[in-house]
């Protein structure tokens, strides 16, 4: 095993990340490599495992640091973190797929200006369908608040914590179905639903902060999650899994989380039983998580020019676009490696200094 202790946690952004391209790969490959009767949405699962992620990490720095813990330092630090390569990246998908045409997407992201505005700020999923969604993006319009919202409550011992946010949900859910009644169009049900698994993942660094009982139980916990996952879509239906109509919230949405929730935690239970095998491997598993955020914001753009470059000057056919598929990916994780160094040693340097002016200005 690597010395890193939380090696299994960088083979879940790896995973994670793999799930979020295998989703995507339609529009490149000119066939649906997805398998639905094995698992639906592996995009959202791969989000979900990121979520989880997110949570967990956030609440073990946080019992780390006891009462030492500076929120608006930290909340400072994840900004940064986020927001230099997404401003970049937004800008090339409005390029990409907003001005030229591309097959495969629906690439109108008008009205352009407040489309525009509300990602730059992270607020997307608070206005559609007022604004356009740029797709892929969404999960940083749901990240965003749920740091914030961490930061704001960071005081609190964590009993009441969870307690405060579980009231929080439930308000959310109940405000939401008062909205639709009365016609009002407003929030993405993603905001709030996928918000439970960030939760969970916080619960988890509560519980097992040195992920010792999930290492110890984990092929226990894979074959009960796995059987779940299994039988979970002839249960509700195979065709009501899926998130249908994002701004009403429906039995069909709530479905598509549930099922999207079982996979994401069976997945990370597996993660831990696998990760002896892929210790082999550190390297190339710590490279890919140290970049899968860039990987992750800049990978439709990336493809889409590819393919768009190899469809002018050589063909179009399914087959060739099929065995250039490994070829783009590794044209992308390269791109995406020197996007990652300009983002630490250029782009967020720059950003702290102007972020410290805002945080700690008199």
């Amino acid at each position: 095993m690597p010395k890193n202790k939380f090696f299994e946690l960088e083979l879940l952004r790896v995973t994670a990340i793999f799930f979020v391209f295998y989703d995507h790969s339609t529009p490149y490959l000119g066939w649906d490599a997805r398998y639905d009767s094995f698992i639906k949405e592996p995009g959202a699962i791969g989000l979900g495992m990121f979520f989880a992620l997110s949570g967990f990490l956030l609440q073990r720095s946080r019992s780390i640091q006891g009462d030492d813990f500076n929120s608006v330092s930290f909340l400072k630090k994840r900004l940064t973190r986020i927001f230099p390569l997404y401003w970049i990246a937004l800008t090339l998908f409005v390029i990409r797929f907003h001005y030229f045409s591309v097959s495969g997407h629906s690439s109108s992201f008008d009205p352009l200006a407040p489309t525009f505005l509300a990602h730059f700020l992270g607020l997307q999923l608070f206005l559609i369908p007022l604004i356009s969604e740029i797709f892929t993006l969404w999960y940083i319009g749901a990240l965003v608040p749920y740091y914030i919202l961490f930061c704001l409550t960071t005081k609190f011992k964590f009993p009441k914590y969870l307690s405060f946010n579980l009231m929080l949900l439930i308000s959310c859910f109940i405000l939401k179905l008062i909205l639709q009644r009365w016609g009002i169009k407003l929030i993405d049900v993603r905001l709030f639903l996928h918000y439970q698994t960030f939760l969970l993942g916080t619960v988890v660094a509560y519980l097992d902060p040195e992920l010792v009982w999930l290492k110890n139980k984990s092929l226990v916990l894979t074959s009960i999650l796995g059987f779940a996952a299994i039988f979970y879509a002839p249960i509700i239906g195979n065709d009501n899994i899926n998130i249908g109509n994002r701004i009403t919230l429906t039995w069909a949405s709530i479905g598509y989380y549930g099922y999207s929730l079982i996979w994401t935690f069976f997945l990370v239970s597996l993660i831990f039983v696998v990760a002896p095998f892929f210790s082999k491997f550190p390297v190339i598993i710590r490279f890919l998580s140290q970049n899968s955020y860039a990987m992750y914001l800049f990978h439709r753009p990336i493809y889409a020019t590819f393919y768009a470059l190899v469809i002018s000057l050589i063909s179009a056919s399914t087959h060739l676009r099929t065995l250039l598929f490994p070829v783009a990916t590794l044209v992308m994780i390269g791109l995406c490696y020197y996007l990652t160094r300009l983002d630490s040693q250029v782009l967020s340097k720059k950003f702290t200094k102007w972020a410290d002016r805002i945080f700690y200005s008199s």
